[in-house]
């Protein structure tokens, strides 16, 4: 009978661990961004209600003129955060203050007269033009959903209120 009994636990504990943790395990496996089950958005600060942030949309606009918003999140298969630092960083054109710098960013800093110079997102259209065919190497030739167009829309909050989250601040266009 006891023998019975420890088996039932066993059981019955197995069975609850399984379903306890086969969904977390699949969601490391294929979610990426979806509450509970991603630590960095339980970690993040609250709203700041004194601090105004800048953010971005990544939009095409396909053969038909249908224009979607596109999740560089699907294409790259990196981090959703890491994606929009990635972003960010571009726009900042960070990669051109780094100890080590690309040949062509090189040359690009002498053509233009130094860092100071740049204009904001100097490196977003090449950025644009990966993610755009990224976007379409996924799609058969034929498709009318193929992209022509890539954009990223840049939005800001001005902070003080729950509200007015979408102020346009400016957009970067390659075709494709």
């Amino acid at each position: 009978m006891k023998l019975q009994s420890e088996r039932r636990w066993i059981t019955q504990y197995t069975i609850l661990t399984l379903v306890i943790f086969l969904p977390l395990l699949w969601s490391f496996r294929y979610v990426r961004n979806l509450y509970p089950f991603t630590v960095w958005n339980v970690m993040m600060a609250g709203g700041d209600l004194q601090t105004g942030r800048s953010y971005c949309v990544l939009r095409g606009e396909t053969v038909a003129g249908e224009t979607i918003d596109i999740r560089p999140i699907e294409l790259t298969n990196a981090l959703y955060g890491r994606n929009w630092t990635m972003v960010n960083a571009t726009i900042t054109n960070q990669s051109f203050k780094l100890p080590s710098v690309h040949p062509a960013n090189v040359a690009l800093l002498e053509r233009v007269g130094g860092v100071e110079n740049l204009k904001q997102g100097e490196r977003i259209p090449d950025l644009l033009l990966t993610w755009g065919n990224l976007y379409n190497n996924h799609l058969p030739p034929t498709s009318s959903r193929r992209l022509r167009v890539i954009r990223l829309d840049m939005y800001q909050w001005s902070s003080g209120q729950y509200a007015d989250y979408a102020t346009f601040i400016t957009s970067w266009r390659t075709q494709l």
